[in-house]
């Protein structure tokens, strides 16, 4: 019989757009983040880790982009559990969701491309291929798996009332009842069943391809992020994803709502923010105080990057890393 000992959720709290990347690469890889909006980035993640699904719960103070490369042979089910989804709004693959539905679902995508608005709760749910393809054999198996491979968003009355529900009632209520993972495992996988083999109000939408100069925007985000050190220029960008200026430039716009080295710079300004605020990084890259930050990431003159520093934030940079060794001297 299962005991309530059997599963202790975990709420990490983000402090960092690398804190957030760090995270999502447990599930995916290349992860990289992107702020829209300026100001210290904040945060949190709830993980429920039960036996075989993995349950999670983001939320964010920002606007952000997430943009990251699949692995494993998994299943990906997400919802935006806000009361208001028209006012904290959903972008995945490039399809604005302004209504609760499923989505990242369809069994084709090789990555994730997000958009999330501040304010928006995003709950995702990971199924392991052999599970669910076990427990799919046991109903309807052509209605689920056609939908899986041919759509990418789902809504109907049980995703907006069961499952919506459901999994509401279970973040807010953690420390209310036992926490059974078989349990719920079950419940989720029979809501979600009910959700993709339920016709009543059901509408499904696609993951829409991407146009080149929208790929390569993506790649400046992962280029940058997953090259710290790397100084880029807006020819060497060009150069690497033979794109042209002009499309660069657009496709950045259209995107992020920046410029390529506006996305460049706002990076590389989260990466020394969270250099700043990590006494481990500092440390093991030899960081002693905010120049040496500033120039591991490749700024260089101390007035321009103050101030870009203080755009982004809203504060200076000593003042950023002030408020962390004032923090150190409470353990």
């Amino acid at each position: 019989m299962e005991t309530p000992e059997n599963i202790i959720p975990l709420k990490l709290n983000l402090k960092s757009t690398p804190d957030l990347a760090a995270i999502i690469n447990r599930q995916c890889s290349n992860s990289s983040i992107l702020s829209l909006k300026r100001g210290p980035f904040e945060g949190s993640v709830q993980i429920l880790p039960l036996d075989n699904i993995r349950l999670s719960l983001m939320e964010f103070n920002k606007d952000v982009v997430i943009a990251a490369d699949r692995k494993g042979d998994n299943y990906h089910f997400c919802i935006n559990l806000s009361e208001e989804p028209f006012a904290h709004k959903v972008f995945a693959q490039g399809v604005r969701i302004e209504q609760t539905a499923v989505f990242g679902f369809n069994t084709g995508l090789k990555d994730l491309d997000l958009r999330l608005d501040a304010g928006c709760r995003f709950c995702s749910i990971t199924v392991p291929s052999s599970l669910l393809i076990q427990k799919l054999s046991q109903c309807d198996y052509a209605v689920m798996q056609n939908i899986l491979n041919n759509f990418n968003i789902l809504s109907n009355r049980v995703v907006s009332s069961s499952l919506f529900s459901y999994l509401n009632d279970l973040w807010a209520h953690l420390d209310d009842a036992p926490l059974l993972p078989r349990s719920i495992e079950d419940k989720i996988l029979t809501i979600l069943f009910e959700c993709f083999l339920s016709s009543d109000d059901r509408k499904v939408g696609l993951a829409l391809s991407r146009r080149d100069r929208h790929e390569a925007a993506l790649q400046v985000l992962s280029l940058t992020s997953a090259s710290p050190v790397t100084p880029f220029e807006v020819q060497d960008l060009c150069s690497l994803l033979h794109q042209s200026r002009t499309s660069l430039f657009n496709g950045c716009k259209e995107k992020f709502n920046m410029s390529p080295l506006q996305v460049v710079r706002s990076i590389r300004l989260h990466q020394v923010r969270h250099a700043l605020l990590d006494v481990e990084f500092c440390a093991k890259n030899n960081i002693n105080g905010v120049l040496d930050a500033a120039s591991f990431f490749g700024f260089v003159g101390r007035s321009h990057f103050t101030r870009y520093y203080k755009q982004e934030f809203q504060e200076t940079p000593a003042q950023t890393l002030g408020g962390r060794r004032q923090s150190d001297q409470i353990f």
